[in-house]
């Protein structure tokens, strides 16, 4: 059995996952199509083949325990996570947003949560973005935040081209704040983490040596049963 190791779960891609990849035992993605760096142990379990969120989540929190998998990290998953898995991974799934969520609205809540969060602080005006590393609860993007980002500043022409009504200028450079923020930050949060949780000496085995057990998992039975 695998001890100390950790799993990544990803939709389309991982961003940061580079500095982790002596650490990581698997990657579970989302999306078939999902684009990962090269020799990266990656299991794709496509979410639309299951009829709901907690069966897929049970199949694959099945998969993470057999691999001896004790440390969960979200990089770049776009789903929300439902209780069968916080369950079976209490205080150690792990989520890096691209937002500042230290940011409150004016309810005490947290400001830019969600897909959007980059382009939602743009467009309220923010002259800086961040990334947080937090702690996955069953409240999205709430969980206790363990550490922040260096500050991105935005560019003041794009608030200009906002009070204009240009939402295609918007649109394009908030992808590219994000961009710069995950190509830049993200492997460094995911290391402030997980390099806390590990004592791996020499990196995790093999990748031919757990990936005809992925196989083996999601093939034997895809209808686990789900706790209530």
């Amino acid at each position: 059995m695998l001890t100390n190791n950790v799993a990544v779960l990803c939709s389309t891609r991982a961003p940061g996952i580079e500095p982790l990849l002596p650490h990581v035992t698997c990657v579970i993605a989302t999306h078939e199509n999902a684009t990962l760096p090269a020799g990266v142990p990656v299991m794709h379990h496509p979410i639309r083949a299951y009829a709901d969120r907690r069966t897929y989540d049970a199949m694959t929190a099945h998969v993470l325990r057999e691999l001896g998998v004790d440390t969960v990290l979200c990089l770049g998953y776009i789903y929300v996570l439902t209780d069968v898995m916080l369950n079976a991974f209490p205080n150690r799934i792990f989520n890096i947003h691209d937002s500042d969520l230290t940011i409150k609205r004016a309810d005490g809540e947290r400001k830019y949560i969600g897909l959007r969060s980059t382009r939602d602080a743009i467009l309220a005006g923010e002259s800086e973005t961040r990334s947080t590393l937090h702690l996955v609860t069953e409240k999205l993007d709430g969980g206790p935040i363990l550490a922040l980002s260096k500050p991105y500043p935005v560019a003041p022409f794009v608030h200009e081209a906002a009070a204009a009504g240009h939402k295609d200028i918007v649109k394009a450079y908030a992808y590219a704040q994000r961009e710069w923020m995950m190509r830049d930050c993200w492997g460094k949060l995911a290391l402030t983490v997980v390099g806390s949780r590990l004592s791996v000496v020499g990196g995790p085995p093999p990748i031919h040596d757990f990936l005809p057990t992925f196989s083996r998992l999601l093939t034997t039975d895809s209808r686990l049963p789900v706790s209530s």
